[in-house]
C-alpha cells in the first residue's frame, strides 16, 4: 500500500513550490485514480516486453520477477458453488480485470474457453464426442444469453461452464482483480480541507510506486490547471525515475 495522504502532501508541495497552482482534493482524487490505473496497466505491458526479450539474462529475469511480484498482489482465487449443467458462474467480486483460469476442483483440470457457437454445439449434443468430464469448457458472455435472474446485473464477468459432472464439482476461478479506488478523505474545518483517515483509501499498489504516483499525478494536474510547466517538470522527473529503476 502507498499512503494517499503522503502522496497528496508531496503533490501539493511540489505544485506550490514555484506557484504552479493549487490542486483541490476533488481534482486530486480524480487524477490519483487515473494515475493508479495507468501504472497498473503498464505492469502487463512491461511483463509482455520482458517475456518477449530474447535470451535469459539475469537483468531481464530480475525485471520480470519484479513486475510479476507487483502483479501477484492482485491475484485472486475464488471457490464458486457448483451450478446446474450449463449454468452461470458469477465471481463474487465484480473487480475482475483479467481472467486467468477456470478449473474444476482446486488444482484440477483446467477448462478450455470456447466460442458461443462451440458452446451451444457441445451443450446441445451436436458434436459426436461430447465434452468429457476431464475436459470441461467455458464461455464468457455479457449480458447472459439466457435470463436466469441475472439480467439486471451489469457485468462482463459471466462465465457459463459445461461439464457432465458439474453437479459434483467445485468451480475455481483465478483472476487478476482491479485495484481498489483511491480516495483522499477529508473534512472541511474553517473552509480548509483536513485529512480524514476514516474515509480515506490508500493506493492499492506496491510501496515502491510512491514516487511514480507523485510525478504521474503532477503531470496530469498540469493539464487540468493549465500549467504546462508543471506537466513538463513532472514528465522529466518521471522519466529520470524510470531510468533509475532500470539501472
Amino acid at each position: 500500500m502507498v499512503s494517499v495522504d503522503t502522496v497528496y502532501q508531496r503533490v501539493l508541495a511540489l505544485s506550490n513550490k514555484e506557484q504552479r497552482g493549487y490542486i483541490t482534493p476533488q481534482e486530486f482524487n480524480l487524477l490519483a485514480n487515473q494515475a493508479l490505473m495507468g501504472i497498473f496497466e503498464e505492469y502487463f505491458h512491461h511483463q509482455n516486453q520482458y517475456l518477449r526479450n530474447p535470451g535469459n539474462s539475469s537483468a531481464s529475469s530480475d525485471s520480470l520477477d519484479y513486475i510479476q511480484d507487483k502483479i501477484s498482489r492482485f491475484h485472486v482465487t475464488e471457490n464458486l458453488a457448483a451450478f446446474p449443467k450449463g449454468g452461470h458462474v458469477l465471481p463474487s467480486s465484480l473487480e475482475m480485470y483479467r481472467l486467468e483460469q477456470v478449473t474444476m476442483n482446486y488444482g484440477g483440470t483446467a477448462a478450455q474457453q470456447v466460442t458461443s457457437k462451440q458452446f451451444r454445439n457441445y451443450n446441445n449434443g451436436v458434436y459426436a464426442a461430447r465434452v468429457a468430464s476431464d475436459n470441461p469448457i467455458y464461455l464468457r458472455e455479457s449480458p447472459p444469453s439466457i435470463d436466469e435472474g441475472l439480467a439486471n446485473i451489469t457485468s462482463d464477468n459471466f462465465i457459463r461452464v459445461f461439464d457432465p459432472n458439474l453437479w459434483t464439482q467445485n468451480i475455481f476461478i483465478e483472476y487478476i482483480r482491479t485495484p481498489k479506488k483511491v480516495n483522499w478523505g477529508y473534512v472541511v474545518v474553517n473552509e480548509k480541507a483536513l485529512y480524514n483517515a476514516n474515509t480515506a483509501t490508500n493506493f492499492d499498489l506496491h510501496p515502491s510506486e510512491e514516487t511514480t504516483l507523485v510525478f504521474k499525478i503532477l503531470e496530469l494536474a498540469g493539464v487540468v490547471i493549465n500549467k504546462t510547466g508543471l506537466s513538463s517538470y513532472a514528465k522529466t522527473e518521471s522519466v529520470e525515475q524510470s531510468n533509475t529503476e532500470k539501472q
